[in-house]
């Protein structure tokens, strides 16, 4: 199954949402809790909308291409670094699972 390995991310990879997380929208972000862990997470307007784009079902690639043009003065590569590093908290600490591309 194709996941962030060794440093590398399959740009078609997409990830299940943990349905019984709780998100919540604030001005500059938004939280997620998840009640069987006790785990929280802030997410910056940034994390928000990489958040949003797995939700609805969009892949690694899409959510890199979207916060890419966003703010095209960052260099991809260090938006790739920065996704992935999101997504590995993310997964840590059971807020979203790999999903199966097969």
């Amino acid at each position: 199954m194709p996941d962030i390995v060794l440093g590398k991310m399959d740009p078609t990879q997409r990830y299940k949402i943990n349905k019984e997380i709780v998100y919540r929208e604030e001005d500059n972000g938004a939280f997620l809790f998840d009640p069987d862990s006790g785990n929280l997470k802030y997410m910056n307007p940034t994390g928000k909308e990489t958040f949003l784009i797995l939700k609805e079902k969009g892949d690694v690639g899409q959510a890199i291409s979207h916060i890419h043009g966003q703010y095209a003065d960052v260099d991809q590569e260090q938006v790739r670094k920065d996704v992935k590093i999101f997504l590995e908290q993310l997964k840590e600490n059971g807020f979203i699972s790999p999903q199966d591309n097969g």
